[in-house]
């Protein structure tokens, strides 16, 4: 195989790994020269990018109800004065729309990565907490604030989920690795929704797809294998025959690709059909006269609780409208 052509796949499968996860430090002016990370910061920080590459970082990601947690003013001091973080300011941002909504931007996503960075130095609560008060300082607005929170929560169980299945020992293609960028972009999209999904991965996927239109196939199967690739891995369209479209696949990726595809598509499915029957469960207590403005927000609640998993409720909530997106 030349040598470009490895160095090219070589890139690519690294970059799409690890999601791009230093840009927030190319972008900072300074900040690649002042940023120290600890030993263990090292080891868990790697979560932030797209996937962690560790069972530590992902256990690092889950919350630790037997940690005695430090105060937001402890935690910027240990991060910030004598941490890792030490004479670097806060990157990334927070901006609203004229409603008051949060807007979907990569300057958040850098705002993220940048304190996940710091894992070992601090606990995944005690980071939540230091960007609850700082989105509150710089957008002026609880609310504002908890919308941050919200796409925080979705960010982290994007990480959770995202950790890295273990290597084949075959050398990656341009198929294999335009498949696994399919993958990885409908997963982000599933859990962060389109919109934050664009703004914190666009550019990247844009990017990456641009380096492997450029690679030939390795195994190509004739005319129409640059693009049976596509084809065979987007999502199913609704009425779409999903048996014709798992054979397609199956003939075209393979098995173990064409479950992971089907995983994902059950996964939005089932999110779909649970958020269209809580709306219309939503539309009924909403309407019931006969409850009380409390009664009525406790009604919700229960009804949030009961159909979704904690780490889904606040996206859930912003879905439904019962928050600002």
């Amino acid at each position: 195989m030349p040598a470009r052509r490895t160095a090219l796949w070589t890139g690519t499968a690294l970059l799409l790994c690890g999601g791009l996860w230093w840009s927030w430090a190319a972008q900072a002016p300074g900040a690649r020269a002042a940023v120290r990370l600890s030993p263990a910061a090292t080891q868990g920080s790697t979560a932030a990018g797209a996937q962690p590459t560790s069972p530590n970082a992902v256990a690092a990601l889950q919350p630790d109800p037997t940690r005695t947690q430090r105060s937001v003013a402890q935690v910027r001091q240990a991060l910030f004065e004598r941490g890792s973080l030490r004479g670097v300011r806060p990157d990334g941002g927070f901006r609203l729309d004229a409603q008051g909504r949060l807007r979907p931007d990569h300057a958040v996503r850098r705002r993220f990565d940048q304190l996940l960075t710091t894992l070992g130095e601090a606990s995944i609560e005690e980071l939540g907490a230091l960007l609850q008060q700082q989105a509150r300082a710089e957008l002026g607005s609880d609310d504002g604030a908890a919308q941050v929170m919200a796409v925080w929560e979705r960010y982290l169980q994007l990480q959770r989920q995202l950790a890295p299945a273990g290597s084949t020992g075959s050398a990656p293609t341009a198929d294999s690795l335009a498949l696994a960028l399919q993958e990885r972009a409908r997963q982000r999209r599933l859990v962060l929704g389109n919109d934050w999904a664009e703004a914190f991965y666009g550019d990247e996927e844009a990017a990456l797809q641009a380096r492997l239109s450029n690679a030939p196939s390795q195994a190509p199967t004739g005319e129409q294998a640059g693009t049976a690739l596509p084809a065979a891995a987007r999502a199913p369209q609704p009425g779409e025959d999903l048996t014709a479209l798992q054979r397609q696949r199956e003939a075209a990726l393979g098995p173990e690709a064409a479950a992971r595809l089907q995983a994902l598509d059950q996964a939005q499915a089932a999110w779909t059909e649970n958020i269209q029957a809580t709306r219309r469960a939503l539309t009924r207590l909403q309407g019931a006269a006969e409850l009380s403005a409390l009664q009525r927000q406790q009604a919700i609640d229960q009804l949030i609780e009961s159909r979704f998993a904690p780490e889904d409720r606040l996206r859930a909530r912003a879905v439904l409208g019962l928050i600002s997106p």
